[in-house]
Formats: structure tokens, C-alpha cells, sequence
């Protein structure tokens, strides 16, 4: 990943004026591992504990559409780090390796 490039710029991201990403279309584009949302850990105390890395989706406050069908990705999306993506519209996971349940 070149550290130069802004953003805004990287293919399949979108950005509305102030720069914050609006969208993600990485559709059919070979991607390959576990969907990619938060990072977590368990404190003393045995608690799940959200803690989110600057790099996972859950952060993307003003993302609208994600479009990641038809890739490779595998695993189960963990859906309450998603509820802080209040304006998503569009969500896109089909044709993937994912297991779980909605809800």
C-alpha cells in the first residue's frame, strides 16, 4: 500500500468532499480471507470488549454502500460493529464463503 496516495483515490473507494468514505466497491476483485470488520479481546474479567482498529469497517461512520460479492472472503460477520455504519443502504456480501446467521 503506498502511504502517498490519499485515500480517495485507492480503486473501488469513494469519498464524499471532506474525505470520509462513502463507499466500497471491491466487487469480483479476488479478495481472498476473513471478512474484514473489528478487531476485539477479552479483558481480566472474561468481557468481550469492542475496541476498533483504525483499519476496520466498523469505523467507516459515513460509508453508504459496500459491495464485496463474489470474492473469497470466509469466516462469520460479527453484525453489532456494523450497527455504527447508521447510513449504509447498500450491503453486498453474496457469492463469498461466509457462514453464520443474520440478524
Amino acid at each position: 500500500r503506498d502511504e502517498t496516495v490519499d485515500h480517495c483515490q485507492w480503486y473501488g473507494i469513494s469519498c464524499d468532499d471532506e474525505g470520509h468514505v462513502t463507499g466500497i466497491d471491491l466487487r469480483d476483485n479476488n479478495l481472498v480471507g476473513q471478512f474484514p470488520v473489528y478487531t476485539h479481546d477479552v479483558d481480566s474479567e472474561e468481557e468481550l470488549h469492542w475496541e476498533f482498529s483504525k483499519y476496520g469497517l466498523a469505523n467507516l461512520y459515513e460509508l453508504q454502500t459496500l459491495d464485496l460479492a463474489e470474492n473469497t472472503l470466509t469466516g462469520t460477520i460479527e453484525y453489532r460493529p456494523l450497527y455504527n455504519l447508521r447510513v449504509l443502504t447498500y450491503f453486498d456480501v453474496s457469492g463469498n464463503q461466509l457462514s453464520g446467521e443474520v440478524e
